[in-house]
């Protein structure tokens, strides 16, 4: 057995590597940033892009709640459809009635716009007006994204 005073010396521990980090390395910090940060950008350039392109739009609405007369109405409304169909389609169609028949306006509006058309005294009606605005409002904001 072992005498006295004798002590069983400590078994050297092996050297363990270091925990592993749970998070990357500083080349993977920068990878990692420059991913988000180009994604941050592409996201700011596709809303910007966006919101260039819907100009339309707020002048469009914009338009509306100045008064207009009932050739003004109908300017307004080939604007719109300009930027929606091919100018060769829009500028064939001579007639209001052609150039309304994509517009949801009423059966009632759409012929008082036809017939004020270039027509010494044509401005519409309180009453026609408000109602024209509501449903062009609501047309206007309905269409898609160009």
């Amino acid at each position: 057995m072992l005498e006295k005073g004798f002590t069983v010396p400590n078994l050297a521990e092996p050297v363990l590597p270091e925990a592993p980090s749970w998070l990357p390395l500083p080349p993977g910090w920068l990878i990692l940033g420059s991913a988000l940060l180009l994604v941050l950008l592409i996201f700011l350039l596709i809303r910007v892009a966006r919101w260039r392109r819907n100009l339309w739009r707020r002048q469009a609405l914009h338009a509306l709640t100045r008064p207009q007369t009932a050739d003004d109405w109908l300017l307004l409304i080939k604007r719109v459809l300009l930027v929606h169909h091919p100018r060769e389609q829009i500028s064939a169609a001579l007639n209001p009635d052609d150039w309304l028949q994509g517009v949801p306006l009423d059966d009632a509006l759409r012929h008082a716009l036809s017939r004020r058309y270039c027509q010494a005294d044509n401005l519409l009606n309180d009453t026609d007006t408000a109602r024209l605005r509501m449903q062009l409002r609501s047309w206007i904001e309905e269409l898609p994204h160009v």
